[in-house]
Order: C-alpha cells, then sequence, then structure tokens
C-alpha cells in the first residue's frame, strides 16, 4: 500500500489566502512609509493631535478607592515635591578614553529612570527630604492654606476676589497688587527655606508644575470632584476617531468627565487655586497695558504695576484658555534681557510658555498674572542649555526641566522650520571653519616668514631641510584644497561629517539644531516625568552615521512615524532633526563612554527600496515556514491514523 499525499483541506486553502492578502498590505504599507513625514509643514506650529501641552493630562482610567483597597498601583503619591530633590552629579574633570567600538548590548543603560553608572568621578548626592502633610490625596484636604510648591503666594491669606465676574473691585484690585508683589518677590524668598546645597534654579521651574500634578494625583484617587460645565476642557490627545484640533471642545451638561483637565479644574475650584502656580501653552495676543495700583505700600515697595493683558488661546487658536497679565516676555534671540516691547500689530498672536499664578476666575476663564513670558519658536534656548546642562553626565534631576520643556519645544513646532535653522546652523559652523583655517594659515606663513628672515630656513632645499618656498607651496596646496572641501560641503550639506564635528566640538554645538542620518540599530521606550512630561512615553534611538565609528548618536523624541519598525534589528534612512543637549555618558564593557544626546520632537524615516525587499523577505521566509511546517504536520497525522487502522483487528460482525 502506498500512502500518498492528501489533498488541501478548505481551511487550509483559506489560511493561504489570508496569508497572501496579509502580505500586500504589509507590502503597500512599508511602500508607503517611505513618503512620511511625521510633521505637518505649514508654519511653524503643525497639527497639534498627538502632542502634549500643560493643558491636558496623560489619559489614565479614573477609579475610585473604598477604605478596604489601597490606591492604584503607579498611582503615589510623593510626600515630598520632586523639584526639591536636587541630585547634582560632580566631576573632578578626569576624562576617560574614548574608542570606537559597539557599545555592549548587555551592559549599556538607556535614558530611563533607573539609577545610572557614573564614571569613577562623578558623584551623585540626595538631600535630605522636607516633609510635607501625607493626607494631601485624602478626603478634607484643605486646598486653600496648604502649601504644595515653593512658587505657592500667601496660601493661609483669604483673597477677596469674587469669582465668575469680568472685572476687578477696587477692594480686588488692591489684593491682586498684593499677589503681584508677592510672586515678584517670591523667588528672592525661597533660598532661606530651602537646604543650602539645593539648587533654587530647579526648585523654581519645576514647581509651577506641581500643583497641577497634586490635584490630578487627588483627583485620580476619588478625593476631588470636577464638574462638567457646557464649555469643558477635553484632552485632544486621547485615542478617538478623527482630530481634535482644540484644547477646549463643547460638552453638553452631565458628559463624564474621564480625564483630568487643569482648566476644568480651575473653572470648578476658582478658590482653590488662587495664588497657586500653573504652566500653560497657548496663543497669546496682546490688547493693551493696564495699571493695578496697590491700596497701601512699605517703604522702598513699589505702588503700581503696569502689565500686558491679553488672551491666550490653544495653539489651535479655537478657543481661548485665560486672561493674561503678562510683565514682559523673552524669546530665544535675547534670551537674557526681558522685554516689555509687545507687538503691537493687531491680532498679533505670539506662542508662549506661561509659568504664572492663578488670580481669579474671570467670566469663565481664569486671570493669570506671569512676570515673564517664553516664546516658543523651533530655535531652542540654547543659552539656558548652556547654563543650566553639564556635559559629559548623564541626565541629572536639575537638568531635567529644560530636558522636558526643550522637547515639548521641538514636538510643538514645525519640523520643516528646524530643519531650516539646522541647515543654516551647519552653513554658518563651516563658515567658522572656513575662517579658522585661514586664519591658522596665515599664522603659519608668517612664522615661515620669521623662520626666513632668521635664517633658520634655507633658501634652497639641502640636507634634508625644505625652503621657505617648498613649505609656503605646502601651505598654499593644503589652503586650496580645503577650501574646495568646504565649498563642496555648503553645496551638498548631506556631505558634511556632522558626527565628527559633534564629537569633536560639542562645546560649539550644545544647544543649537542639528540634523544627522544614519541607521538605527536600537529602540527603546519609557515613560517620562510624570509632573513634568505628564507621563508621556519617550522613545530612545541608538542612530549610527557612516563617519560615527560603533559609537551611536542617542536620540530622544516623544513621537515616531506611523509603522516605524521598531523590533527590527537595523532600521536605515533614518534623519533625526534635534537640539544637542549634552555628550551623554552611557556605559560600555569596561568603562564609561561618551555619546551626543539629541533631544528630538518628530523623526523621519524613508526605507529604500531594498530595505522594503528585505522585509519582505523575512515575511515570505516565516509564512514559507509556516505552511511547510503546518503540512508537515498534517502529513505526520495522516499516517498515524492510517497505520492505526492497519493495525486494528478485523471485526466482521457488522456484516453477518
Amino acid at each position: 500500500m502506498t500512502i500518498g499525499h492528501a489533498p488541501f483541506p478548505a481551511h487550509s486553502q483559506a489560511f493561504r489566502l489570508r496569508m497572501v492578502v496579509w502580505m500586500c498590505w504589509l507590502a503597500v504599507v512599508l511602500t508607503s512609509a517611505g513618503t512620511q513625514t511625521v510633521a505637518d509643514e505649514k508654519g511653524d506650529f503643525p497639527s497639534l493631535d498627538e502632542q502634549p501641552f500643560s493643558d491636558r493630562l496623560r489619559t489614565e482610567p479614573r477609579r475610585r478607592t473604598t477604605p478596604s483597597e489601597g490606591p492604584d498601583e503607579g498611582a503615589t503619591f510623593p510626600a515630598f515635591p520632586d523639584e526639591l530633590r536636587d541630585r547634582t552629579e560632580n566631576s573632578s574633570g578626569n576624562r576617560r578614553r574614548l574608542e570606537p567600538e559597539m557599545p555592549d548590548e548587555d551592559t549599556e543603560t538607556p535614558l530611563d529612570n533607573r539609577v545610572p553608572d557614573l564614571p569613577e568621578d562623578a558623584e551623585s548626592r540626595q538631600e535630605p527630604p522636607v516633609s510635607l502633610p501625607p493626607n494631601i490625596a485624602t478626603p478634607g484636604f484643605d486646598w486653600t492654606i496648604q502649601p504644595v510648591s515653593v512658587a505657592d503666594v500667601q496660601t493661609v491669606r483669604t483673597w477677596p476676589f469674587q469669582h465668575g465676574t469680568p472685572n476687578l473691585t477696587e477692594e480686588e484690585s488692591a489684593a491682586y497688587a498684593d499677589l503681584i508683589r508677592a510672586a515678584l518677590n517670591r523667588r528672592g524668598l525661597i533660598p532661606a527655606a530651602l537646604p543650602e546645597d539645593i539648587n533654587t534654579t530647579t526648585a523654581w521651574e519645576t514647581a509651577f508644575y506641581r500643583y497641577e500634578d497634586v490635584r490630578r494625583q487627588a483627583w485620580l484617587h476619588g478625593n476631588l470632584s470636577l464638574q462638567a460645565t457646557a464649555i469643558q476642557p477635553v484632552d485632544p490627545f486621547a485615542a478617538t476617531p478623527g482630530k481634535v484640533l482644540s484644547t477646549i471642545d463643547g460638552l453638553p451638561e452631565g458628559t463624564e468627565i474621564r480625564d483630568y483637565s487643569v482648566q476644568l479644574d480651575m473653572q470648578t475650584h476658582p478658590a482653590d487655586f488662587t495664588g497657586r502656580p500653573v504652566v500653560l501653552y497657548g496663543l497669546f495676543t496682546p490688547s493693551g497695558a493696564v495699571s493695578v495700583r496697590a491700596a497701601s505700600t512699605l517703604e522702598n515697595e513699589q505702588s503700581e504695576y503696569v502689565l500686558q493683558r491679553g488672551t491666550l488661546k490653544s495653539l489651535s487658536g479655537r478657543e481661548t484658555l485665560a486672561i493674561l497679565d503678562a510683565v514682559s516676555f523673552v524669546d530665544s534671540d535675547e534670551q537674557s534681557a526681558p522685554s516689555t516691547a509687545w507687538p503691537v500689530d493687531p491680532g498679533a498672536q505670539i506662542p508662549v510658555l506661561v509659568k504664572g499664578w492663578f488670580v481669579k476666575l474671570w467670566g469663565q476663564r481664569p486671570l493669570i498674572f506671569t512676570e515673564v513670558v517664553r516664546v516658543v519658536s523651533p530655535q531652542p534656548y540654547d543659552k539656558y542649555i548652556r547654563e543650566h546642562v553639564r556635559s559629559r553626565r548623564r541626565i541629572s534631576d536639575d537638568e531635567s526641566w529644560i530636558y522636558h520643556e526643550t522637547l515639548r519645544q521641538l514636538q510643538v513646532t514645525s519640523l520643516k522650520s528646524q530643519k531650516q535653522i539646522a541647515l543654516a546652523n551647519q552653513q554658518k559652523r563651516v563658515r567658522q571653519l572656513l575662517t579658522d583655517m585661514r586664519q591658522k594659515a596665515i599664522m603659519d606663513m608668517r612664522l615661515l616668514e620669521s623662520l626666513k628672515r632668521t635664517g633658520k630656513l634655507p633658501e634652497r632645499d639641502e640636507g634634508g631641510k625644505e625652503s621657505f618656498e617648498t613649505r609656503a607651496r605646502r601651505i598654499q596646496r593644503q589652503l586650496a584644497l580645503r577650501e574646495s572641501r568646504y565649498a563642496a560641503w555648503q553645496q551638498k550639506p548631506e556631505t558634511f561629517p556632522v558626527f565628527v564635528d559633534l564629537f569633536q566640538n560639542p562645546d560649539a554645538w550644545q544647544g543649537q539644531l542639528v540634523t544627522v542620518r544614519g541607521y538605527v540599530r536600537r529602540v527603546m521606550t519609557h515613560d517620562g516625568d510624570r509632573t513634568l512630561f505628564r507621563g508621556q512615553p519617550l522613545h530612545e534611538l541608538w542612530l549610527f552615521t557612516e563617519d560615527s565609528q560603533h559609537i551611536p548618536t542617542v536620540i530622544v523624541t516623544p513621537s515616531l512615524p506611523r509603522d516605524f519598525p521598531t523590533d527590527c534589528d537595523l532600521i536605515d534612512s533614518v534623519t533625526v532633526t534635534g537640539c544637542l543637549l549634552k555628550m551623554y555618558v552611557y556605559r560600555s564593557q569596561e568603562d564609561a563612554r561618551l555619546a551626543p544626546l539629541l533631544l528630538a520632537g518628530h523623526v523621519e524615516w524613508a526605507p529604500s527600496p531594498q530595505h522594503v525587499l528585505d522585509l519582505m523577505a523575512g515575511v515570505v521566509a516565516v509564512i514559507v515556514a509556516m505552511t511547510v511546517w503546518g503540512r508537515v504536520q498534517r502529513d505526520r497525522r495522516q499516517r498515524e491514523r492510517l497505520l492505526r487502522l492497519l493495525d486494528e483487528q478485523p471485526d466482521f460482525r457488522q456484516t453477518v
């Protein structure tokens, strides 16, 4: 008896048909990925879907706890503000050797919240905590008097503000002047309230995020209620069908509140927010100067404050977030000198980051006071980065605020504008290198002339010594060669050895935008800071360029292109425009090494046809292997069934 192959059953043919359809779909997706970009190329502010701002929070399911059960896992409530924890890394200046060697995949440490391995000469210290009452998230907590951060203003005072009215009475105006005075003096007072070794800049910059984070945690624990209104802020970044372009959309009465919103909280509990710090991103339209006069003043105290009043709208420009009173503004061009020269063009909209204090509910919108608003542009604040970021270290707590705020700035601004700035920075750098090279050639020629005058250089080559003319011609040839090379870099910017210049001259690039191109060998994802970045996932990419000699450029970004193959061993044709934050320390097999750390708001991926074919070949190989395995298993089952039939004893009783 010959046992042949049984025909494919119907379900196997359907399986093969599904596999063919799936392969065709995958080919279409991978081919279309090459033309994708993750930023809208229209203007400085692209569409706002999937982007974080301070007026929204990460989507988290709300779960009320009962006395019999503990709080949700991961929703812990810290007893002390994170901004007062300053773990600074110091170094004696010793430098470890650097080798062009691929980092060991089992020993390197990504940019996550784990304790970093530092060079032997680095130290870390943690200041003793100053405890706050542990019952912030419990029912009955008095939000009107209990201080939460170092930026709180006179929480023990009863403010006479009438929330919901769009004007200021005489009594309210005097109280507003007191609040302004207290807010302006607050930063100068915090050093006396903190240990000497705590970084006051870190404490101050991060304090503005603290109150919103505390309120959010209380809401998640069910100890804070929010009331839906006819106009309610909603989360524009939740995974809902379609695109939501505003941070405030109309919701009907009684709509279930699924996510915490600081805008809705300020509308529901305005008395809890008076004198509290808040952080907002939006478009500021100045409307004119207003003056606020104090009822009484002490000696040397200012009695009148001149403020620029205007409206703060969402970055989409659709909804009004707040009424804003600002003293001055600062932009990336003039970072050391805040300006009061507000634009006079009617309807001018300035994208800004606001760190201010809640005053009262002005109609349906909060009135916010701030000393300085920061203009948000595609150009990073390089002066801030150079002042507050220490290179040749891992990310310290003192650098966390500028780290996360730079990420947001790059995420909400246009990739097209960032690339233009990066190109201008590169061309400026090439011109500077050319100028330095020409100056060096001039100095070399002067040295030769000096040696000639003193008789140390012979007129002709003799005795193994080169003459003045020979050495001068060599300098001229080298100058001409380098000038032609720099001209080629200007005409074809992609040929400029970006990584080499970053690695050798990081001080010239720190805080500047730069574009790097290459392939990615590793993608890791971890949550960003809960307070400063609302816990939004951050992606860490290790990118290698043609001239990097196996030393990675560490990229951190909150956004990846759609269908980006994070699980692949190698992802080619990746282009990143980001800000060089510092030279980052990572662990290799034997010691600590350095790599450029770039913060990027967007990543471009244009896979080559060969890469697409390689991915398709891998998919086909998997399908073929599955088909062969299934056929072998089916044949084995058929043989076993036939062998069992042959081994059975005949029973003819059924035929008798």
